[in-house]
């Protein structure tokens, strides 16, 4: 009975709830100077997302942000300052994927330790 109930402890631990997808925000940066990135959770039906700005073939502007799912790999045509640009989208689905180093998830982590916690539990009992 006991190995049973460590058991569904166990599978229990490994069901996420509700985890929302985490990404680093960076408000704007020119020329790719380093940009102060916090960090945001996205909705439901968002991802995480790089931004580039480019005019006259050179990559003016960044962004880190969350996006809607229908901008991925999209172009948009805008202006700044009198500056015509085009803003790409790179979308990635996993969090902080839109930081140039991955970040490892804790939740990840997290079931991991509790699988191998009633493993060796299991082995004990």
């Amino acid at each position: 009975m006991g190995k049973l109930l460590v058991f569904c402890a166990v599978i229990l631990a490994g069901i996420s709830v509700g985890t929302a997808l985490q990404c680093l925000k960076c408000s704007f940066t020119f020329f790719d100077i380093p940009c102060h990135t916090t960090t945001i959770i996205c909705e439901a039906d968002q991802v995480c997302a790089t931004i580039q700005g480019t005019a006259a073939g050179q990559k003016l502007i960044k962004k880190r942000n969350c996006v809607d799912k229908d901008k991925c790999n999209t172009n948009e045509t805008a202006s700044f300052a009198g500056v015509s640009y085009v803003t790409t989208y790179h979308c990635c689905e996993g969090d902080f994927c839109n930081s140039a180093a991955t970040v490892p998830s804790t939740h990840l982590s997290l079931h991991l330790a509790l699988a191998l916690l009633g493993i060796w539990l299991t082995r004990l009992l």
